[in-house]
């Protein structure tokens, strides 16, 4: 991403983990439901943190409910970074509650591009509620663990995937 670019994080670990990468971004804009997301880049200079409204929803303190689908209509964002509970090739990227799946339908809708970003445990697993379709994906970035035959399938459809070593 770009400095000036406005990108959304949801409330996932592996977004708490991107958005401690940003620190050194300047004229960054991040909207996230994410509590823990804003509370890691509030008050870094040059990162204006937006949060949309709505309930806290206490299993991944995040917020969730249809305000928060009202502002990202009203936004311009360049990037989504989106985790998943589970991913497949037909069903696309998977949550379990249907409250955190609508907020991300509204991250993905908006968003110009969609990043998926998981572990090797969510690839060809399905959830309650899909909120990406496989086709809004432009790039899949998950560990080398991720299974070979998905991957490439993934890449098979046009989706950029990138994998990065584990610890």
């Amino acid at each position: 991403m770009d400095d000036g670019d406005s990108i959304v994080l949801d409330a996932s670990s592996t977004a708490l983990q991107i958005a401690r990468h940003l620190k050194a971004r300047r004229e960054l804009t991040v909207v996230t439901n994410g509590i823990r997301v804003a509370t890691e880049l509030a008050g870094r200079p040059g990162i204006t943190v937006l949060m949309p409204g709505g309930a806290v929803r206490w299993e991944a303190f995040s917020l969730v409910g249809k305000w928060g689908a009202t502002m990202l209509r009203q936004l311009n964002i360049q990037k989504a970074f989106v985790g998943a509970v589970g991913f497949t090739l037909e069903e696309g990227l998977t949550d379990v509650n249907a409250e955190e799946a609508e907020l991300k339908r509204a991250m993905v809708v908006t968003a110009k591009d969609v990043i998926g970003v998981f572990d090797h445990t969510k690839w060809n697993r399905v959830a309650m509620a899909t909120f990406c379709p496989t086709d809004r994906l432009r790039l899949i970035i998950s560990d080398d663990r991720a299974p070979a035959d998905s991957v490439k399938a993934a890449r098979n459809l046009g989706i950029d995937v990138r994998l990065v070593g584990s610890r």
